[in-house]
């Protein structure tokens, strides 16, 4: 089956998935783009320090978090957590999806040892910017495969 979906899943939804969505739809239109989070506050804006480091790629966001639902993971031809956690709540509440469920770095078989994206919420904009870079060597890595 071919992937034209992809959804990226992270806590709330304002920080590394959104960051992943954008960094995605910016590099190709070969996919359609969503984000969710697992415990996200719908509505809510992606974090500052997401926000200015996708500006500082000269990427504009009007990003609003939300929740996983069944019909974005229905959406959904490939959904990538960005932790072994979040993969585990998503097939936990809705196994029907498992086999379209995993984690970013396991998907495109990163190899930098760390099976996991760190959450910068909170952080210093350097721990954003590192994020960002994980998250977009994954990325190249995806639209390779």
């Amino acid at each position: 089956m071919a992937v034209k979906h992809v959804l990226f899943v992270c806590t709330g939804n304002t920080c590394r998935s959104p960051m992943a969505e954008a960094l995605l739809k910016e590099k190709t239109t070969r996919f359609d783009v969503k984000s969710a989070g697992v415990h996200a506050f719908s509505g809510s804006p992606a974090s500052e320090g997401t926000r200015r480091v996708l500006e500082e790629r000269g990427i504009k966001t009007e990003h609003k978090a939300q929740l996983v639902t069944e019909e974005l993971l229905d959406w959904a031809d490939l959904v990538l957590t960005m932790t072994g956690g979040h993969r585990d709540l998503v097939i936990s509440n809705f196994p029907e999806f498992e086999e379209k469920v995993y984690t970013l770095k396991g998907y495109v078989q990163s190899e930098d040892g760390a099976p996991d994206i760190a959450d910068p919420i909170g952080g210093p904009l350097k721990a954003y910017k590192h994020t960002a870079q994980e998250i977009e060597q994954c990325i190249e890595r995806l639209i390779e495969r």
